[in-house]
């Protein structure tokens, strides 16, 4: 085994019963499992490491300083500077990432390499369970890798690996992470705690966080009364300036791990519990002083296991891992609890690396997911359903001299059956999308690739997209699914140069994406009536009499799609300047989204976007200007509304001091849209009542020992 296990064990995957009955190996972790050193701090995302499992992966990987640069308080805003990534934002308690465009269903949210099984991908006002408080890194990847993870990858993957199973004892016996924080736009306060305790062929891992933060300061006002008359003819009734109504959230979380290392055997667990508490900001026509509020109660019970052996011969390793999800939430309506969301769900995927030749590592998998999904209460838009989702995977990588072809192919066999809902039948549905990609990449110099990467990507329908039958009054719409909608293929071709030298960087991606039977919602004519289907009548109704009863028809329908983009950056170092080492970068993305059959815009597609950026290092300190103009979105697809360009300017400045020979203290300052603009962000739902949190200043402090 030439790297320690921490480093290597990545690769590879096992069954804890095939090892324990059939492995004996010589213990090696002994001399190979002390800490790591950890890398200077960087400034800038840095590119992944070539992986055995994951070959040649396109994206990027903060951790480090990048990481606590960029962290947020939900995933979408932790990514969303990234090329080709936004967060689409629905109030301030929820932020999920779109990449180049794609967004929910078709972006896998992982969390240590298992997803996340919450319901962020139901609808966009429920918050993903992914949390990047303590995360060690951040992924974000596309390209053949993917596969590993199924149709729901079909855009990209973003995984949050916190180290909850630790994969290397500390070397100091004890080890942890103290970090917190105070934010003054809404008296934001975050704190979070992690250890490492361990000798020999144990280690345990225990950390928590807490985050409570009020309403949200705004520019300008909540409501865009130009756009909610264009969209509903009428104004909003009320209204509120200065401060975002029911924006306030609090959450927590606790994990406790343990890993025991067995000769070349690693057996690990993990438990976590989270919850989340937050507010959806007022809907068209209620109060914006705070009554008639809806807001997610979320609770989220998580156990993980995984074992894995690794080898030295042409088997380099197998791994097994596991996870087993309880998720709850509450969407409580002025108090009451309306409707109760529940998804239980078992993921198991067993791994095994290979290596025939030093030319030829791949990965062969198998994957199964179980889930059971429920929607209990007057909100009850989607029915009981279950899914059962089978697959068999592999990666392979072939090299020779500067050119590597990298091919992915994964096959699925998806089973969903639901309940009758409001008397109405609904067929199960049995599908078997497959999936397959190829790159090839030349290293024509030491500092110049180039890559071209061709894919066919299929997804199965998710539930709701399916069976969705009823009013959700946290998005405001009456969804309607179409239990016959065919698996969605996207047929895509990106082409990628990156150059780096010793004082020039430069990248440039070109993408293009055709999709045949793309599934979208679309809005129909006419609203559906609270007041009359509460007093039993047909509910609905032409036109929009009272706001507040009035919730847009949506239906889940197909329509071939294309969307095509590009991303690039250009950076230059100037090194030991007066201002110390300096990184300048230009940078710019693009995605535009068509309807093809339709000759009709995407709704909520990111703006063209363009910047610069500034980063500094000098002795302990560094930091970083960005300034970023994202364009005026004037097209927003059918039945939505255009939304206004705007300038957003982001900083940071950290301070590194050394306490010790085995401690240190980093002290950050993170100020974001420092001109305090109004931003309405042109992915998101509630853009139009909802825009983004005004100038924020964030002041705290990291421990590490």
């Amino acid at each position: 085994m030439k790297p320690p296990f921490s480093a290597s064990c990545g690769r590879h995957v096992a069954l804890a019963s095939l090892l324990a009955h059939l492995l004996h190996c010589p213990s090696t972790w002994g001399q190979e499992t002390g800490a790591i050193e950890l890398a200077p701090v960087e400034v800038e995302g840095t590119r992944e490491s070539e992986d055995v499992r994951e070959p040649g992966r396109p994206g990027t990987l903060l951790r480090g300083g990048a990481l606590r640069d960029r962290q947020g308080g939900t995933l979408g805003e932790t990514v969303g500077e990234e090329a080709g990534v936004h967060n689409a934002s629905f109030g301030s308690g929820v932020g999920l990432p779109v990449i180049r465009g794609l967004s929910g269903a078709r972006v896998k949210v992982l969390s240590n390499g298992g997803a996340t099984h919450d319901a962020s991908t139901f609808s966009p006002d429920h918050a993903s369970t992914a949390d990047a408080t303590l995360a060690e890194s951040v992924r974000v990847l596309r390209g053949p890798a993917t596969v590993r993870y199924g149709g729901g990858a079909i855009g990209g993957v973003v995984d949050v690996e916190d180290g909850r199973i630790p994969l290397r004892v500390p070397q100091r016996g004890v080890e942890g992470v103290f970090d917190t924080s105070y934010n003054f736009n809404g008296a934001e306060r975050v704190g979070a705690v992690r250890l490492d305790a361990g000798r020999q062929e144990f280690v345990l891992r225990g950390s928590a966080s807490s985050r409570n933060r009020g309403d949200s300061h705004i520019a300008g006002c909540a409501v865009d009364d130009a756009a909610v008359l264009q969209q509903f003819g009428q104004i909003n009734t009320e209204n509120s300036c200065g401060r975002l109504r029911n924006s306030d959230a609090r959450s927590a979380a606790g994990t406790l791990g343990g890993s025991l290392f067995i000769g070349n055997v690693l057996l690990g667990a993990a438990v976590n519990n989270g919850s989340n508490n937050y507010g959806i900001p007022p809907a068209p026509g209620h109060s914006h002083g705070g009554e008639n509020r809806v807001r997610i109660d979320m609770d989220n019970r998580r156990v993980d296991t995984r074992a894995e052996w690794v080898g030295e011969s042409w088997l380099e390793g197998i791994r097994y891992t596991g996870s087993h999800i309880e998720y709850r939430h509450d969407e409580i309506d002025n108090g009451t609890v309306a409707t109760t969301f529940r998804n239980d769900a078992i993921e198991q995927r067993l791994e095994l690396a290979h290596r025939a030749h030093e030319n030829l590592p791949g990965t062969i998998g198998v994957h199964h997911v179980q889930r059971r999904f429920s929607a209990v209460g007057v909100e009850s838009f989607v029915p009981r359903t279950e899914l059962r989702s089978s697959a068999l995977y592999a990666v392979q990588q072939f090299r020779w001299s500067a050119w590597t072809l990298e091919a992915g192919w994964r096959t699925d066999l998806v089973r969903m059956q639901a309940e009758p809902r409001l008397s109405v039948p609904f067929p199960a549905r049995r599908m078997a999308p497959q999936s397959r990609s190829l790159a090839l990449h030349w290293q024509a110099s030491d500092e110049l690739k180039l890559s071209v990467t061709r894919s066919i990507s299929q997804r199965a329908p998710e539930i709701h997209e399916l069976y969705s039958l009823g009013p959700h009054l946290a998005t405001r719409t009456y969804e309607i699914g179409r239990p016959d909608l065919a698996i969605e293929t996207m047929r895509g071709l990106e082409l990628g140069i990156e150059l780096d030298t010793a004082r020039v960087g430069a990248r440039l991606n070109l993408f293009s994406n055709e999709a045949d039977n793309y599934i979208y919602q679309q809005t129909l004519p006419g609203f559906y009536n609270t007041a009359r289907a509460a007093a039993g009548l047909f509910p609905i109704q032409g036109n929009c009499v009272r706001l507040e009863e009035c919730l847009p028809l949506v239906q889940h329908t197909q329509s071939d799609a294309r969307l095509k983009g590009f991303e690039a950056e250009v950076s230059y170092k100037w090194r030991a300047t007066l201002a110390g080492d300096l990184d300048g970068s230009v940078f710019v993305d693009r995605v535009d989204g068509r309807l093809a059959a339709l000759n009709q815009d995407l709704p909520r597609m990111p703006p063209l976007r363009y910047g610069v950026q500034i980063a500094f290092r000098k002795n302990a300190w560094d930091g970083r200007l960005r300034v970023t103009r994202y364009a005026d979105q004037d097209r927003p697809g059918i039945n939505e509304t255009p939304s206004d360009g705007y300038t957003r300017v982001d900083a940071n400045l950290n301070h590194l001091s050394r306490l010790s020979d085995a401690s240190e203290m980093t002290i950050f300052l993170r100020v974001r849209n420092l001109l305090d603009a109004e931003i309405r962000n042109a992915t998101s739902f509630l853009r139009s009542f909802s825009p983004e949190p005004g100038r924020s200043v964030e002041v705290g402090m990291t421990i590490s020992f």
